[in-house]
């Protein structure tokens, strides 16, 4: 999906429906900051979304798809563009969530790496590892928690318990030879 085309055209019918931002971000319970990224093509909403943001705007998820008005003639080509751009949506959307994931799990570590030093109970390397192993703790977690696949969901859970024994253990070996 053109992204310049998407936000075009739901500033347009927004407008058609002499909507503010606000107004429309209320009806969608978003914020108006995420009107406005949609509007100037910096982002999508969420596929969950469209259904909401079509309704709002008195049009069809069709329509919304294709970036245009159908008028309920929907044809192969509009069709195979619709599934073409929900599937680049989608993919848009995770990885805006992988670098969120991403960001926090770099920060945890640094934290916990700093305050494990700063505390004395080792030295960077170790203090290093206890940190990339706290940041796993968390990453497993949430993969954990936001996996559609029971396996995958499994794997993660098991992942999850397996570090958080070895983290645990270590805590508890360093607070006793202190």
């Amino acid at each position: 999906m053109n992204i310049e085309e998407f936000g075009t055209y739901i500033a347009a019918k927004r407008k058609e429906q002499n909507m503010t931002q606000k107004e429309l971000a209320e009806k969608l319970n978003v914020t108006p900051k995420a009107v406005s990224r949609w509007e100037r093509s910096v982002g999508y909403p969420d596929l969950e979304s469209f259904e909401n943001l079509a309704s709002a705007l008195n049009i069809t998820v069709m329509d919304l798809f294709a970036c245009h008005d159908a008028n309920g003639e929907i044809n192969t080509h509009d069709v195979m563009k619709i599934v073409r751009n929900s599937v680049e949506i989608e993919r848009k959307n995770s990885r805006t969530q992988e670098k969120a994931v991403s960001g926090i799990i770099i920060a945890v570590t640094i934290m916990t790496g700093f305050l494990f030093y700063v505390g004395g109970y080792g030295n960077i390397g170790a203090s290093l590892f206890f940190g990339l192993m706290s940041a796993g703790i968390i990453t497993s977690l949430y993969y954990w928690l936001s996996e559609d696949s029971a396996k995958s969901a499994k794997a993660y859970m098991i992942l999850f318990a397996v570090l958080t024994a070895v983290v645990g253990a270590i805590l508890i070996y360093v607070l006793h030879s202190h």
